[in-house]
């Protein structure tokens, strides 16, 4: 099993992680609300979920041989 996604699927798991970080939250502040909704809060986020996928992708052989050896996955047959 490979933890790897396709291009789409990385595309997808990149904008439902910036949708979830800036959608609004019951009892939010205002302020706070104001600022996510800025430019620059918004292209961070963005930014910072790319990367995170990015290295999830480029890391996904070593990880996948990490959980394997931990036992946490099956290698494939």
């Amino acid at each position: 099993m490979e933890l790897g996604l396709s291009q789409r699927e990385l595309k997808d798991l990149t904008q439902k992680s910036v949708q979830l970080i800036l959608s609004a939250r019951p009892g939010e502040d205002t302020v706070l609300e104001q600022y996510k909704a800025s430019a620059e809060f918004r292209a961070g986020v963005q930014l910072a979920c790319a990367a995170i996928v990015l290295v999830l992708a480029e890391n996904n052989h070593r990880l996948t041989e990490q959980l394997q050896a931990a036992g946490v996955i099956k290698a494939a047959e």
